[in-house]
This record gives structure tokens, C-alpha cells and sequence, in this order.
């Protein structure tokens, strides 16, 4: 996968996560549930594509060290 589309698609979870956190306010504690479980879930997800870009910045640096 492209690296600037996983940065594309970290930007708009992390959008998402802003809405939902800073826009919602359930006073019903089973919806309250509900939608932090779908903040962990993004949350979760943006983790997975971070450690993705991580590990080809981590690919990158090794490849050109070992051009050294």
C-alpha cells in the first residue's frame, strides 16, 4: 500500500475520533458503550497503519545504512 494513502487514512480516523469525542454526547449508558467501542476500534485501526508507516521508515533507514 501507498505510504501517503496510510497517512491519508490516519488523518481521517483521527478526524473521525475528533467528531465523535468532541461532538456527541449520549447521556444513555448502553449508546455512551457503543460509541467508545467504535473509538477503540478506530483508534485500534490507526495504530495498525502507524506501525505500518513505522515499519517502512524502519525499511528505508536500514536499506540505506547498509548502502553506507
Amino acid at each position: 500500500m501507498d505510504t501517503e494513502t496510510v497517512l491519508k487514512i490516519i488523518e481521517m480516523i483521527n478526524h473521525d475520533i475528533a467528531y465523535i469525542n468532541g461532538t456527541t454526547e449520549v447521556t444513555d449508558p448502553e449508546k455512551a458503550l457503543f460509541q467508545y467501542g467504535g473509538v477503540i476500534a478506530l483508534a485500534g485501526f490507526r495504530d495498525h497503519l502507524q506501525s505500518y508507516i513505522e515499519s517502512q521508515v524502519n525499511q528505508v533507514e536500514n536499506e540505506m545504512n547498509r548502502g553506507e
